[in-house]
């Protein structure tokens, strides 16, 4: 349970914070920190949420590179939840500005660990200011990888 954060908030947070330099850009975060609570209720279904710090290199489809930081906090979802397992939402900064990023992601894939999100961004100052993006993200252990798409 505490993995699949892990791997989110890396991944939700670089992929936010990278586009403001250009319209689509491709990133990897690295997990700093990491603080999880949580449990099980009576039917042992689990919970828990997490709270993550994290670095990201991003690359514009200019070539322009640049680095950023983000932290994100996150919740599993109920079982009936069909759509996403887990839900993040994440602040990054840039030295072009700061956005926000809201997740859904997917629990890890039993064979790989990996796990799979599609997240929202909205900006909130320098270049972000007022602009709204997708994002994609991959996690494994701590690192992970994404595209950024923001508009105008």
């Amino acid at each position: 349970m505490n993995k699949l954060f892990a791997l989110c908030i890396i991944a939700a947070t670089a992929a936010s914070a990278t586009a403001a330099h250009a319209e689509s850009a491709t990133f990897t975060t690295k997990q700093t920190s990491s603080q999880g609570v949580g449990g099980a209720r009576p039917d042992g279904t689990t919970f828990g949420g997490q709270m993550t710090t994290g670095t990201s290199e991003t690359v514009a489809a200019d070539g322009k590179k640049w680095s950023g930081t983000h932290k994100c906090v996150g919740v599993t979802m109920p079982p009936n939840d069909t759509t996403y397992n887990a839900r993040i939402i994440c602040d990054n900064s840039d030295p072009s500005g700061t956005s926000a990023t809201i997740w859904g992601c997917t629990m890890p894939a039993k064979e790989t660990n990996t796990v799979f999100c599609t997240g929202w961004a909205f900006g909130k100052t320098g270049a972000y200011a007022g602009r709204r993006g997708t994002m994609t993200f991959v996690g494994l252990d701590g690192t992970g990888s994404g595209t950024s798409q923001w508009g105008k």
